[in-house]
């Protein structure tokens, strides 16, 4: 029985293995098959863009370096042309996946460093990005949104819609950190605004995060009505993500703490740890210390907000440690320890002014963004008028044209109806000639013979005489109307 339980433990543990293989090993043909994609270039940078991003996020925090090795074996063996800068791009998100945001940083550096004397704008794009996700993970906020600045300048230039809607709502992401909730809104509304466009897929899957993006916002803004307007609008079947149903499950327990309803959300807080389908945050465990907090269960509020305070996790910044550590003076002010809560007072008035000091840095670097944008707009209206004078030009020269040729046919028929007149009155003459000097002479002379005749003693033998002078001038009056009728006739 033993050897049986034995045999089926090491079986369930091979199938384990093997699934954790397939899950955190790399598709080789995949991978070999983008490296040696030749024709499109564009092409090629996005398709390996989306395959190492898409592996590390789906791997394991405690995979090893297996997967990085093998891509960068693959992109040397392949002769990979940007081979350097793709193996800065894959070391820093395998080191920003064990949380080594320093050295992530570092690589990442390294990368735009390399793409740059290349100058490819799509790969500056992605780098750039990644790296304000690194920096804004660090706490430098200023250094993220000056490489959000850089990073928008290449959006610009690449004139892909998606792309920029993506780097809104990543900005987005960086003023609610800063607790600037109006300007963060406005940057999701301006994302919203260039998918209106975008092709379905690409835009329900954005359009989800927009719609939990603002949720955030205005429940730290504390306005039930606009939370409740798009926690229903996550409820659609329609809204896709990996985490569309933490979205609904946080989103529901938000608008409890904004009906005040804090022993309900402390039970829904706390269940969630046991969904499997639940992706936990530390703003979970803040939110539930605030929860304690208010439900007056202070020395559960002091336990979890000292778990939060002694790990430094990506959302452990400035504004959340100002509020933790206030939270604790005031629960030591509740429990009469005076000393203890000067000390978390003046922990928080620290934390307090290094937010207000990054707050100020963001808005100068984000003023100098707006610039950038009003400037972007400008060289794109520019363009546009360029575009729009040089039709405008073209439709005159066309109109210009078009006025020409009428002008040159209204002038060619007034030139034919003239020589026709000319034409007319000439032939009018010839015919007037003709009748006169041809038809009616020879007319004459058959009336003249048959004048002669008329008064004709002997008609008969003055006929015989006279008869070929008459078929004579018959024939030749014929001739004459014919060549009447011919000039009648021609064109």
């Amino acid at each position: 029985m033993l050897k049986k339980c034995c045999m089926i433990t090491a079986f369930i543990a091979l199938i384990t293995c093997t699934l954790h293989a397939r899950q955190t090993s790399v598709n080789q043909d995949t991978l070999i098959n983008i490296i040696t994609q030749k024709k499109d270039r564009l092409a090629q940078h996005k398709r390996l863009v989306r395959f190492i991003k898409s592996y590390f996020q789906n791997s394991s925090a405690n995979q090893k370096s297996g997967g990085l090795d093998t891509m960068r074996l693959l992109f040397s063996k392949y002769g990979l042309p940007d081979n350097d800068a793709f193996s800065n791009f894959a070391t820093s998100l395998y080191l920003n996946k064990h949380h080594d945001l320093k050295n992530a940083e570092v690589h990442m550096l390294r990368a735009i460093q390399l793409t740059r004397k290349n100058n490819d704008t799509y790969l500056l794009y992605q780098f750039l990005s990644h790296l304000s996700f690194i920096q804004t993970d660090l706490g430098n906020f200023t250094g993220a949104v000056y490489s959000y600045r850089l990073a928008k300048k290449q959006a610009s230039l690449l004139n892909d819609n998606y792309l920029q809607a993506l780097l809104d709502v990543n900005i987005s992401d960086l003023y609610y950190k800063s607790s600037l909730y109006n300007q963060s809104i406005n940057y999701l509304d301006q994302a919203a605004l260039l998918l209106r466009d975008e092709e379905p897929d690409r835009r329900t899957l954005l359009t989800t995060i927009i719609y939990y993006n603002k949720s955030e916002n205005y429940f730290r803004m504390k306005n039930y009505d606009s939370l409740k307007v798009y926690h229903d609008k996550l409820q659609s079947p329609n809204n896709r993500s990996y985490k569309i149903q933490t979205y609904r499950l946080r989103t529901g327990y938000y608008l409890r703490l904004l009906k005040q309803d804090y022993l309900n959300a402390i039970k829904q807080i706390r269940a969630l740890k046991n969904n499997e389908k639940y992706v936990p945050a530390d703003l979970d465990n803040q939110q539930l210390a605030d929860a304690y907090f208010m439900s007056n269960q202070l020395d559960s509020a002091k336990l979890v907000i000292n778990g939060l305070l002694a790990n430094i996790t990506d959302d452990n910044h400035p504004e959340i440690k100002y509020h933790l550590y206030e939270l604790l003076a005031q629960i030591a002010e509740k429990q009469g320890d005076t000393k203890l809560a000067g000390e978390n007072y003046k922990r928080a008035l620290k934390e307090s002014q290094e937010n207000i000091l990054r707050i100020t840095q963001v808005g100068n670097i984000s003023s100098q963004m707006k610039i950038d944008e009003t400037e972007s707009s400008y060289i794109q209206r520019t363009e546009a008028y360029k575009r729009e004078r040089l039709w405008l030009i073209f439709i005159v020269i066309v109109a210009a044209l078009i006025i020409i040729a009428i002008a040159l046919i209204y002038r060619n028929g007034k030139q034919k109806r003239h020589y026709e007149k000319l034409l007319f009155a000439a032939k009018k003459e010839e015919l007037a000639f003709i009748n006169s000097h041809e038809v009616r002479k020879h007319l004459t002379n058959i009336l003249g013979i048959m004048d002669i005749l008329k008064h004709s003693d002997n008609k008969t033998e003055e006929y015989k005489q006279v008869e070929a002078y008459l078929y004579e001038s018959a024939s030749l009056l014929d001739e004459s109307i014919k060549n009447i009728s011919e000039k009648l006739n021609e064109e």
